[in-house]
């Protein structure tokens, strides 16, 4: 039982809920989604919120706004943009954005450590997208989540 509970309090104190990378308005029709790079050892540090390869998943309705709240918590160069498809690509550039203003600044090149970067835009189409580290290779080392836009969803979420 101690050790049930000295996990339990580990965790809240990590503030690492899935709860914490995503708040939902449904009345002004916004998600403001948390991605975090490198948060964390896995995958050599190349993961977004603690994750690889598409392990956690956002749902955004369809024709919502989306406030991508980002920042680069490791060592190395990373960014982040929303792309179309559920296999990760090759290399990306911000014309592959899924939407306008999908993406972090500095998409090849990566931001620095401690740099965040907020980008909006709006989950116009249904569908499975990636949000993807746009560092060559990165997101083919497995860093990025999965993000879906679902028709007829009520609130967004993280799981």
């Amino acid at each position: 039982m101690n050790k049930i509970l000295f996990i339990a309090l580990a965790l809240a104190a990590s503030g690492a809920s899935a709860a914490s990378y995503v708040t939902s308005n449904a009345s002004t029709k916004t998600a403001t989604i948390m991605v975090d790079a490198s948060q964390g050892t896995a995958g050599g540090g190349l993961n977004f919120n603690g994750v690889v390869k598409g392990a956690k998943s956002f749902t955004i309705p369809a024709g919502w706004n989306v406030v991508m709240q980002y920042k680069n918590l490791g060592m190395l160069a990373h960014s982040a943009i929303v792309v179309k498809g559920s296999t990760p690509p090759v290399s990306v550039a911000e014309k592959d954005a899924a939407f306008p203003g999908a993406y972090s600044k500095m998409v090849m090149q990566g931001m620095p450590m401690n740099a965040a970067a907020t980008a909006k835009f709006k989950a116009a189409t249904a569908g499975s997208y990636l949000i993807v580290c746009g560092v060559p290779g990165h997101a083919l080392g497995g860093q990025y989540l999965g993000l879906k836009v679902v028709a007829g969803a009520k609130a967004a979420t993280y799981q």
